[in-house]
C-alpha cells in the first residue's frame, strides 16, 4: 500500500515523502518512524495514498517569512493589564 509520511527535521522543517509498506497501520508507522529517525526526522503523520502536500513556505515569499518570524517573537497569550476582565 501506498502512504504520504510527514516528517519534521530538528530545525521545525517539514517535508514529506512516498511510502510504501503494508497494510497494517502500526507496523508501517513503526518502520516509518524507523525510517525518519535515521535522518534525525520525525514521523508526524501518515496519510494512506500518495498526495501533494503543501507547507508555508510554497505559498509565502522570503519577505513574508521574515515579517512571520517578527509576529512569532510576540506572545499570545499577554494580555495588556486595561485588557483584562474579571468576573463578578
Amino acid at each position: 500500500m501506498i502512504y504520504t509520511a510527514i516528517f519534521q527535521n530538528p530545525q521545525g522543517k517539514l517535508t514529506r515523502m512516498r511510502y510504501t509498506a503494508t497494510m497494517n497501520r502500526s507496523e508501517t508507522w513503526l518502520n516509518a518512524a524507523k525510517m525518519g529517525a535515521k535522518q534525525g526526522d520525525c514521523l508526524i503523520a501518515l496519510v494512506s495514498g500518495d498526495h501533494p502536500v503543501y507547507f508555508y513556505e510554497n505559498f509565502v515569499d522570503d519577505n513574508a517569512r521574515i515579517e512571520r518570524s517578527e509576529i512569532q517573537k510576540h506572545d499570545l497569550f499577554e494580555l495588556p493589564v486595561d485588557n483584562v476582565y474579571e468576573m463578578t
